[in-house]
């Protein structure tokens, strides 16, 4: 790539949201902030999550089958932060949740959530979309979901 400055400049400027992605299998629960979360289809309502080959969550969605976006809010930054913290304990000491589908977490300060059953999944580089079916979801706190864009499209 020639132009890999602008490129990443052009890549960063792509707006995209912020959203926790909770899982649960057996024992074991995740959770992660994803920025690359979007409406795939209407009928059924299906939602792509894209997550790096790295992370735990993923093999907890592979193996359970099952996901939750939750949204955040302009609000969230609190929420937000605690998911940057390393955690020794659960990754949901001292949050506010509630069981949703298959006993996976909603954070119930979120915006909103949408409890999904996945349907699919792409390797696409150095993540893999997953594609899940909406069978439920809910508003909570309602406000203005939190968007982003990033200064270079080659990082987060």
């Amino acid at each position: 790539m020639k132009n890999k400055k602008q490129v990443g400049k052009a890549l960063g400027s792509i707006p995209s949201g912020l959203f926790i992605v909770t899982t649960k299998f057996e024992g074991k629960e995740d959770a992660v902030l994803a920025s690359w979360v979007n409406q795939c289809a209407f009928d059924p309502p299906e939602v792509t999550i894209s997550l790096g080959k790295m992370r735990n969550a993923r093999l907890l969605i592979e193996s359970s089958g099952v996901f939750i976006i939750n949204v955040l809010g302009k609000e969230s930054k609190s929420l937000m932060k605690h998911f940057f913290k390393s955690h020794e304990g659960s990754i949901f000491e001292g949050l506010k949740t509630r069981k949703g589908l298959d006993g996976v977490k909603i954070l119930t300060d979120a915006v909103s959530y949408l409890e999904c059953r996945l349907s699919d999944a792409v390797v696409s580089g150095d993540h893999v979309v997953y594609f899940g079916e909406v069978v439920d979801g809910k508003m909570l706190k309602g406000g203005e979901p939190s968007f982003h864009v990033r200064d270079n499209g080659f990082n987060y």
